[in-house]
């Protein structure tokens, strides 16, 4: 069933085929993925053999694996993840790497997540820093709910999460004093659509992934034109950016005059990714 299955969907241009097929299939048994490498010999009994073949059908059309089995693995948590939500990327994952390294032995007392989505970012920060507030907001109310869910399978009863529905900072009063802040924004240009996977395009939700204007920067220009309202004196605010846009963000921070440092940071391909923008002290 595997094989066949991977070797169907491969034919199509599929190249996470083997990936994809194991991960259902560990969803549908309740099975680990090293298991089913280990036991080839297993057979489906005929509830698990049509449902497969229902979510095969749906590989078949591109859809996103992590839609399928309705979650996705972020640093050391596994997520739930709807089609409200976008899928949280491996290259995401620096976001929380350098806000790591920033802090180091001193945690911050209390942090942000904007446009959380599923909530990867902040929750996976909060389970870091247990001690810190953690404030996630999203514009949509259904993608909040997923980020609740979350917070309740992976941070269990935790006191000092909140989640808040927000344009942005639309829904916060300025002063806050946050020592960080943290985002993965709309980013992609509208100009740049036909350079998206057509799956991605086809699946994710729009207004997780496009910007409202042909450079990709209209979001993030707003966060870092708002940010230092909210920041403590020596807060940080860390954003997601697309390829070739580093350049132009930086210059955006900058002209704020409210930015002492402002650090560019690599993703493991080698493309600026995120943009490190420090309060002056």
């Amino acid at each position: 069933m595997l094989r066949k299955s991977v070797g169907l969907l491969k034919r199509q241009g599929r190249e996470s085929a083997y990936v994809d097929c194991l991960l259902v299939l560990s969803k549908i048994l309740g099975k680990s993925k090293e298991y089913i490498i280990a036991h080839p010999e297993d057979t489906l009994d005929a509830n698990q053999h049509a449902l497969f073949l229902s979510q095969l059908e749906r590989l078949a059309s591109g859809e996103p694996v992590a839609y399928i089995v309705g979650e996705k693995e972020f640093f050391d948590h596994t997520f739930i993840c709807t089609p409200k939500c976008l899928i949280p990327r491996p290259e995401t994952e620096l976001l929380v790497e350098k806000a790591q390294e920033i802090f180091g032995a001193k945690p911050p007392s209390m942090l942000m997540d904007l446009g959380t989505g599923t909530g990867a970012i902040g929750i996976t920060l909060a389970s870091i820093w247990p001690e810190a507030k953690v404030i996630l907001t999203d514009i949509d109310v259904d993608v909040l709910l997923v980020a609740r869910d979350n917070c309740k399978g992976i941070l269990g009863k935790r006191e000092h999460v909140y989640l808040i529905c927000s344009n942005w900072f639309s829904a916060l009063k300025e002063g806050l004093g946050l020592d960080l802040i943290v985002a993965n924004p709309p980013y992609v240009s509208q100009a740049d659509f036909n350079k998206l996977d057509k799956n991605v395009a086809k699946f994710e939700p729009e207004r997780a992934l496009f910007a409202r204007d042909d450079s990709g920067l209209s979001e993030i220009e707003i966060l870092l034109a708002q940010a230092p309202g909210y920041l403590s004196p020596d807060g940080v605010i860390l954003v997601e950016v697309g390829e070739g846009q580093a350049e132009m963000a930086v210059r955006v921070a900058d002209a704020q005059g409210a930015y002492g440092k402002i650090e560019v940071f690599k993703d493991l391909a080698g493309i600026d990714r995120v943009v490190a923008a420090f309060m002056s002290p």
